[in-house]
């Protein structure tokens, strides 16, 4: 049997492990599914979880001291006998150093919560924060709505008009191609492209998807080996998946009006997924949402929310599901 420091050593691990898996790309099912079950298997797993937040502490603690973090020690060769005593110092000398990676890991993976993913803020040539929206013009004249908590790159070169859909959403005003040297403009995002055959579209990055919508004229949706065009009132939804592997979805007639609804301040709920639902709603709040159950993140919702005010719209969105949210400030909510 293991002893309790153990076993405590090892549900701290897992946690920071959890903790850092959230920061991404949604939890797949398997994923939201695995962690429903450890978080459902011990109390002291949902506890350490809100630990978190106290490595924000812990790391102003060690920016006052840190000598803890510049100590170095290299021991000389010892005898046979001594072996025993200095094994135990060094279990002492690295304990410091264990709890210091430890914060860090927490410390990144809260940071991570609360600023966004790193991988986005090197590769994002113009990004926004929760609740921000703001317009970027672009060298030909093309502009783009950026919507809140989301990033582009820019990959503009001689032959090829190209902007990368980091994460969020975005509405293209394309400059036609014959205004642009005969470049085209090209969306990638998630491993498919959308090319401009007209001038306004929306791609937005909502959950593990990637939903294209078409305001004006045409645009060419292409995953792996297929494709679809899309006219003004339409859009298609495409999955990523293993290169080549993707799935494009069925061309649909949507909502406008619900669809931009975010250029508006207000976001327009039909029947939506809740795991969707909560992807849109993070956009405007620091932290995550968490869906524990993978059946609950399935069901539908509907109605006209005020995102300027997103813990409202959580908990009412809550309410009128049943569902049980339990905070974890700064960094979760947990919905059951």
């Amino acid at each position: 049997m293991s002893k309790p420091q153990d076993r405590q050593d090892e549900i701290d691990s897992t946690a920071a492990e959890w903790v850092v898996r959230l920061e991404g790309a949604p939890l797949t099912l398997s994923e939201r599914q695995a962690l429903e079950s450890w978080l459902q298997a011990d109390p002291a797993h949902a506890e350490t979880l809100a630990e978190a937040r106290a490595a924000l502490g812990q790391m102003d603690a060690l920016r006052a001291a840190p000598e803890l973090a510049s100590k170095r020690h290299v021991p000389s060769w010892p005898a046979a006998d001594e072996f025993p005593r200095r094994r135990h110092n060094r279990m002492r000398i690295w304990a410091p150093a264990a709890a210091l990676a430890a914060c860090l890991l927490l410390f990144i993976a809260a940071s991570v919560l609360w600023f966004g993913n790193p991988g986005t803020l090197l590769l994002a040539d113009h990004r926004t924060a929760p609740g921000e929206i703001r317009t970027v013009e672009l060298s030909d004249g093309s502009t783009i709505l950026l919507g809140p908590a989301s990033a582009i790159a820019v990959r503009y070169s001689d032959n090829d008009r190209a902007v990368e859909l980091l994460e969020g959403v975005a509405y293209f005003t394309a400059i036609p191609r014959e205004q642009a040297g005969g470049r085209p403009f090209t969306v990638m995002a998630a491993g498919g492209t959308a090319q401009a055959l007209g001038t306004r579209f929306q791609v937005e990055r909502t959950g593990d998807a990637v939903i294209v919508t078409v305001t004006e004229h045409k645009v060419e949706v292409a995953l792996g080996g297929a494709a679809v065009k899309l006219s003004p009132g339409e859009a298609v939804r495409y999955a990523p998946g293993n290169p080549g592997k993707g799935t494009l979805g069925k061309v649909r007639t949507v909502s406008l009006e619900q669809s931009l609804a975010w250029q508006r301040g207000r976001l327009i709920f039909d029947r939506v997924p809740l795991d969707e639902a909560m992807a849109a709603l993070n956009r405007y709040r620091h932290g995550r949402i968490l869906i524990a159950d993978p059946e609950l993140a399935t069901r539908s919702v509907s109605g006209v929310f005020d995102p300027n005010h997103p813990d409202e719209v959580l908990r009412r969105i809550a309410g009128e599901l049943g569902v049980e949210h339990v905070e974890i400030p700064p960094l979760l909510t947990l919905l059951r």
